[in-house]
């Protein structure tokens, strides 16, 4: 009960914030670094305690990308892939919220999994933290990065075909 509570209001601080940074007067990379910064922080804030489910975070995603066209910072018809690859690699360099929660399920995981304290041996034994499959912070977010860059790259390939 009290997790759909703090998932609710993680939820509506996280819109209350990508809705500020949009309306402020910054250019479009800025607005982009601080969304990254102040807004996805809400969510990583959470993340490794409270479950979210892909489903969930994909709809946050979907609504963010809304909020986006509505205040002209993303193209209706624009490729979603190309969003969140990053600006070195000719993308927007938005952190999906997925990612970024993944990623920091994944250190926590990592951190657990790596410690050698005797409460947190204890917690790795416990399924409260998943610890098992977890990858450095660097291959994760190599991977992940490659995985968005590869699925939007198919597209182009599809589209030259």
């Amino acid at each position: 009960m009290r997790e759909k509570e703090m998932k609710k209001r993680f939820e509506k601080e996280y819109n209350r914030r990508l809705k500020l940074v949009l309306k402020s007067k910054l250019n479009g990379k800025n607005k982009i670094n601080a969304i990254n910064t102040w807004a996805v922080s809400v969510l990583r804030y959470g993340a490794g305690i409270m479950r979210c489910s892909k489903e969930e975070l994909k709809s946050l995603d979907k609504m963010t990308r809304k909020i986006l066209t509505m205040n002209g910072a993303f193209h209706p018809k624009s490729d979603v892939d190309r969003l969140y690859v990053s600006r070195v690699n000719g993308g927007g360099g938005l952190i999906s919220c997925e990612g970024g929660v993944r990623s920091e399920e994944n250190s926590l995981g990592w951190y657990v999994k790596n410690s050698l304290d005797g409460l947190l041996q204890r917690v790795r034994t416990t399924s409260v933290i998943r610890s098992e499959e977890t990858v450095s912070k660097d291959e994760f977010k190599t991977s992940w990065n490659n995985e968005k860059l590869d699925s939007w790259k198919e597209k182009s390939y599809m589209v030259n075909l």
